[in-house]
């Protein structure tokens, strides 16, 4: 019996039919992987966006407006700017011979120990912030009994209730004031906040976001890369829109629009540049005037 084989005519259209399939399965799998590629160099710039955003808004969303202003600086080009940023509330109970004592609330008793005091608040009855720096160090606990003893307010500290922390007194420096604070007088303690977008030491070459308490001298990056759009504006009076512009005076600032230009640190397969992710919110301030 005879058995016939392929011919060689067979064979080339064979090769060729294989070679287009096969040229085919790799376009489509280098195309899948390049796809793959661009979509994690988007995820990898929004992450960049959205992993600060919790820690701008925390801390700017606590900043009052008024005279003076929360906003303490900006530099042009909304890429430094500095805030004072309140981190525990109380009340005053006695303002003598340059020491303030005062009643912090329950929640905020721990922090009065925090790193980073720059000094504290009072608020008058038409609702102005007066701001005191700290020309000493840092707070330290209070003298319970000018509490107890305020007159006529009659102020005391908090006691644990249900099983919730206590209240704590602290004993803050700083100049007198005549008149002084009434007795009973809402207050806060601050820290001085440089927020900036500057050279990144995470990954070199790039713009990174950096936060300074001014009074220690704390840095840390916050995240990297950053396009170089990323800045501030600044919402001014009863505006709308935000404006580039770094306004004169601060006080008329009543709010910030954060422009977090993420970028991923590579640039992605089939791609000149690295990938840039456009992400906008807006934060505004406590104490707004009507």
């Amino acid at each position: 019996m005879v058995r016939r084989g392929f011919t060689l005519i067979e064979l080339m259209l064979s090769l060729i039919i294989t070679a287009i399939i096969g040229t085919a399965l790799i376009r489509m799998t280098l195309a899948q992987a390049r796809f793959m590629d661009q979509q994690e160099a988007w995820r990898s710039a929004r992450g960049v966006s959205r992993s600060v955003i919790n820690r701008l808004v925390s801390d700017l969303r606590m900043v009052v407006t008024g005279v003076p202003s929360g906003l303490e600086a900006a530099v042009a080009g909304g890429q430094d700017f500095t805030v004072r940023v309140p981190y525990a509330f109380g009340i005053m109970c006695s303002t003598l011979a340059g020491l303030t004592t005062v009643s912090l609330l329950p929640v905020d008793a721990t922090m009065f120990s925090a790193p980073g005091y720059s000094g504290y608040a009072w608020r008058n009855a038409a609702g102005v912030y007066t701001y005191v720096a700290s020309a000493v160090g840092p707070i330290t606990p209070g003298t319970p009994g000018n509490c107890t003893a305020a007159i006529p307010s009659q102020i005391y500290t908090f006691p644990a209730l249900n099983g919730s922390p206590a209240g704590l007194t602290a004993n803050l420096t700083g100049p007198a004031f005549v008149p002084a604070p009434p007795v009973g007088t809402i207050m806060f303690l601050y820290r001085r906040v440089r927020y900036e977008f500057k050279n990144s030491v995470a990954v070199p070459g790039r713009l990174g976001l950096w936060r300074t308490t001014l009074s220690d001298g704390a840095t840390e990056e916050l995240a990297a890369p950053f396009d170089n759009t990323a800045r501030v504006n600044f919402y001014v009076l009863d505006n709308a829109t935000a404006q580039s512009a770094v306004p004169v005076p601060l006080t008329d600032v009543r709010g910030l629009e954060l422009v977090l230009n993420g970028m991923s640190e590579r640039t992605p397969g089939g791609s000149t540049a690295p990938k840039t992710v456009n992400v906008t919110t807006s934060v505004f301030f406590e104490n707004r005037p009507d």
